[in-house]
């Protein structure tokens, strides 16, 4: 019954989609789900090694070997938000794609442990550590034109940061246009975001099917940016990449002014901090 109710959800937002076009052509779709753990201490011949070796066989057979996942981040509780809560961000090519990825669950599980009694073992193993149940926190469109990848694999987990920032009403901007905009947030991303050697990867994240947007609240724009240190997180100093982007002082005080403005002079929500697994990830290929 739940799927059945979930593959009618995706389909009618899939077919409001396309009556509406709602997304841009090349952009793919994030879903940001959230789950809940169970303190070790409460499973019953439960350990921090067995969970840990339980999540990355799971994760290995069910997650990273499904083909049409495109990547996939599991966050773990850093310092912000409650301990028990895991972040999960799928990336996906289509809605249509995350439905037929529920639909052949079975199937990968199936082929994961091919007999039914090594299956029911590790399910059971597996399952005791959950609390069960799930948050869908949102569906979003990821903008791949500011997308920025991770180039190098990474031994150590690296820490990820999410950020709400709101695009200011246009009403609120005196001569301003969307294509100005546009423009000016694709050049802050190409001369800055790329050119960042702290910010190992980054996604921007425009309003999808949840949430509100538009209005007088404006438009709200998450931004999951990825470290690999807190000393790299706090390290706020742009200044040599805003005189490298732009040399003239005077041009660049009027991007400065101008983006600022569009974004809602950068007052920003931080919606938390967490250990990105880098073993349980799947990366982009």
């Amino acid at each position: 019954m739940k799927n059945r109710i979930i593959h009618l959800f995706i389909y009618v937002v899939v077919a409001c989609s396309m009556a509406l076009g709602q997304y841009k052509e090349g952009n793919r779709i994030v879903t940001l789900s959230k789950y809940y753990l169970k303190p070790t201490r409460t499973v019953e011949d439960g350990s921090r090694e067995e969970r840990t070796k339980l999540f990355d066989e799971n994760r290995k057979k069910m997650d990273i070997r499904d083909n049409l996942l495109f990547s996939s981040n599991v966050l773990y509780h850093y310092l912000s938000g409650k301990s028990d809560e895991v972040l999960v961000l799928d990336e996906w090519n289509s809605l249509m794609d995350a439905d037929e990825s529920i639909k052949t669950r079975g199937d990968r599980r199936k082929k994961g442990w091919p007999t039914k009694k090594t299956r029911e073992e590790f399910q059971k193993k597996h399952g005791k550590y959950w609390a069960g149940g799930h948050t869908d926190v949102g569906n979003y469109e990821l903008e791949t034109k500011m997308l920025k990848r991770r180039k190098k694999k990474m031994k150590e987990n690296t820490l990820i940061v999410i950020q709400r920032f709101t695009m200011a009403p246009m009403s609120s901007i005196e001569g301003g246009s969307g294509e100005e905009r546009d423009r000016l947030t694709q050049e802050w991303f190409d001369k800055v975001v790329m050119k960042d050697d702290r910010v190992l990867s980054q996604m921007t994240l425009n309003h999808y099917w949840s949430g509100s947007a538009g209005g007088s609240d404006g438009w709200p724009v998450l931004f999951v940016t990825e470290f690999a240190s807190m000393e790299d997180l706090l390290d706020e100093d742009l200044s040599k990449l805003l005189e490298a982007g732009w040399p003239d002082e005077k041009k660049r005080k009027e991007f400065q002014d101008k983006h600022r403005a569009y974004w809602g002079h950068y007052i920003h929500d931080d919606l938390g901090i967490y250990w990105n697994n880098v073993k349980q990830q799947k990366t982009a290929k």
